[in-house]
């Protein structure tokens, strides 16, 4: 019987690669900037910027929205990108491989827009009605600031929702109206660090009294032109004092020329005038155009005028001939 002798072999086996999917392929390349197709407003950039870094195509939305209130420096920007940023390319992403985010529920932009004009209307009520400005103004502009800050953390925090076209347009006003907002309370609160009134009508307002009965020691006016002319009264030799203010707009007061007047002024922002009859002075003197001895001097009407303006002008004039 011959033994059988089994000899050991090894057999080399090759498997070829499986062919990767499109959308393996698509994972594994480095990605371009692309305008997107599939997610997408107006031209597709925010989308594909969301691509690009693998961030929510909203909060570039807002981004462009927000720079667009300096100097369109956001429309700018964006119109440059649709021009120069190729579309995505066939097959590059597919609409089965994108996950669109769902269509938002929220109530919060509502809610937020509500609560903005609100805010709005009753600083526009404050400052037309003259109510407690100097307080509330800044005070309102503060607390729509933290409600603003507290809104944008709850949406960070919340899943991105797609933006659709009536969600931009509410973002668009909501940020133009908090714009509004921190501006009147921004400039509210300049008014008030002026220390000028804020109280009294708005408008144009002219008073000419004739005796010193009818002269008033404050003359007041919030917003507009006020004028004072005491050119026909005749003041006492003891003196008398007159306040004249106006937060925005102008102050002119108009003192006899016989008499010696102290004048104070204070402006926040704008300019001092002094004119003696129709000729513009620097230095206005207190003193009547007319030399006078010291007796005359003593006998003759004392006034004191203090006139104030946060943002505007202030014009003394002396008027020319003896009352």
């Amino acid at each position: 019987m011959v033994p059988v002798v089994v000899r050991p072999y090894i057999v080399a086996m090759t498997t070829a690669p499986e062919p990767m999917a499109n959308g393996d392929e698509a994972a594994l390349s480095p990605r371009r900037l692309h305008r997107s197709s599939n997610n997408k407003v107006v031209a597709g950039i925010a989308g594909g910027l969301g691509d690009r870094f693998d961030i929510d195509a909203n909060i570039f939305r807002v981004l462009f929205v927000v720079l667009t209130f300096f100097w369109g420096l956001g429309a700018a920007i964006y119109l440059a990108m649709w021009v120069f940023v190729p579309r995505s390319e066939d097959g590059e992403i597919s609409e089965g491989q994108r996950i669109h985010p769902p269509v938002s529920t929220s109530h919060r932009l509502t809610v937020g827009l509500l609560a903005g004009v609100v805010v709005f209307l009753i600083m526009l009520a404050l400052l037309i009605v003259g109510g407690p400005v100097r307080t509330a103004g800044p005070s309102l502009a503060l607390l729509w600031l933290v409600f603003l800050v507290a809104l944008a953390v709850v949406a960070l925090r919340t899943t991105g929702r797609r933006l659709t076209i009536r969600r931009l347009f509410a973002v668009v006003f909501l940020t133009g109206l908090s714009v509004l907002i921190l501006v009147v309370g921004t400039f509210v609160g300049f008014l008030a660090s002026t220390g000028v009134p804020m109280s009294g009508g708005n408008g144009a307002h002219v008073w000419q009294p004739t005796s010193i009965n009818d002269v008033r020691h404050e003359y007041r006016t919030q917003f507009g032109a006020t004028t004072v002319d005491l050119g026909a009264v005749n003041f006492p030799a003891s003196g008398f004092r007159i306040s004249a203010s106006t937060a925005v707009g102008s102050v002119r007061v108009v003192v006899p020329a016989n008499a010696v007047v102290n004048v104070t002024t204070h402006v926040g922002i704008g300019s001092s005038n002094y004119v003696v009859g129709s000729r513009e002075v620097i230095n206005f003197s207190m003193l009547p155009s007319r030399g006078l001895s010291t007796v005359q001097l003593a006998r003759a009407p004392h006034l004191s005028i203090d006139a104030q303006v946060g943002i505007g002008r202030v014009t003394i004039v002396r008027t020319l001939g003896a009352s």
